[in-house]
């Protein structure tokens, strides 16, 4: 393996929980990393683009609500109609 393929340690570890599904543990090494002022870039970016992936779909939020939203409007008119 050449240095210039080889991930900082910590980028390694943040890449290994995320493989894992170990979520928060991954968020909260990616957290860390980016509080380092004396992180090297790739450790950011490594951290950066693992906090992206575990951010949700804004899409998939809107549908949510939507679907809370109408089954809140349901139940108030099922109650209404009682």
């Amino acid at each position: 393996m050449s240095r210039k393929d080889r991930r900082a340690p910590r980028a390694e570890r943040i890449q290994a929980l995320l493989d894992a599904g170990d979520h928060r543990a991954a968020r909260a090494a990616a957290r860390e990393v980016l509080a380092d002022a004396a992180a090297p870039e790739d450790e950011g970016a490594a951290a950066r683009e693992a906090l992206a992936s575990l951010a949700p779909d804004r899409g998939v939020l809107a549908a949510g609500a939507a679907g809370v939203a109408a089954a809140v409007v349901i139940a108030v008119l099922v109650l209404l109609r009682g």
